[in-house]
């Protein structure tokens, strides 16, 4: 669906050495770092992430919603994914990463969800539209490249079917001090800065850095209103200093607009 970028590469390498840190960036996630209680509470997170969703729409905007089908657009290994699962008949989750999308049907099938499919990125284009009745992604969109992210969120809302609901996260600031942008900037720029300061906080020389984009608001209301959705609901967050939004809204018909 849309040209590869090179974030592609790096979460790909994010998937094959270190999935869960890739996922929830905490020590504790490192792959040498992972224990049974760690792993434990990494997929309580998640159960306590989809009980929030789901009661945000079922208080702010359709009591008693139980989705059928649902997707999670950026699913990692199954976070999100499995807790979804239990509260939906079928589930998809797409993922850039493949060693992402192969931890994520291993647990899967440790957690016994069967109704799950995967996907990978390029897949996303075989879905069929208007096909989910909820569309989800968290903390997902920030790692990806505005232009891209954007087209991408179009894409998402022409599954949902119209009723259905999307649950997506995008970062729209970055409220951190000059020095820690600047120092960012560096690492970006100077590789092997970016590699000591790697060995600094206990992680590879060659980890990747994690993209950090953020959305314009009046961009996002523009997609949302020409892709026919009503009755947005929004959280705001702020992750270390990066500030988003959660935002919830209802595909409606056109002929309502």
């Amino acid at each position: 669906m849309l040209a590869a970028n090179n974030t592609d590469l790096d979460w790909r390498e994010w998937g094959d050495s270190n999935p869960y840190f890739g996922v929830i960036s905490h020590a504790k996630y490192l792959a040498e770092n992972l224990t049974d209680n760690s792993l434990q509470d990494f997929f309580a997170s998640g159960e306590s992430h989809v009980e929030h969703v789901c009661n945000v729409i079922r208080t702010r905007m359709r009591p008693g919603f139980q989705p059928t089908r649902a997707l999670d657009y950026g699913c990692g290994v199954g976070r999100l994914l499995v807790p979804l699962a239990r509260r939906s008949e079928t589930v998809v989750g797409v993922d850039v990463s493949p060693g992402m999308l192969a931890e994520a049907k291993e647990n899967c099938r440790k957690f016994s969800v069967p109704s799950t499919q995967l996907l990978h990125v390029d897949q996303l284009d075989s879905l069929k539209s208007q096909s989910f009745d909820l569309v989800h992604s968290f903390i997902v969109f920030q790692h990806i490249p505005v232009d891209r992210g954007e087209a991408i969120l179009r894409k998402l809302i022409t599954l949902l079917a119209e009723g259905g609901i999307g649950a997506i996260h995008l970062t729209f600031s970055d409220r951190r001090s000059a020095f820690r942008r600047g120092l960012r900037a560096w690492r970006q720029r100077v590789g092997p800065l970016h590699g000591l300061l790697n060995l600094a906080k206990g992680r590879a020389f060659s980890s990747p850095m994690m993209q950090m984009n953020s959305y314009s608001l009046n961009r996002i209301f523009e997609i949302l209103m020409d892709s026919h959705c009503s009755n947005v609901h929004v959280e705001f967050s702020d992750h270390s200093g990066h500030r988003g939004a959660m935002f919830y809204f209802e595909r409606s018909p056109a002929t309502l607009l």
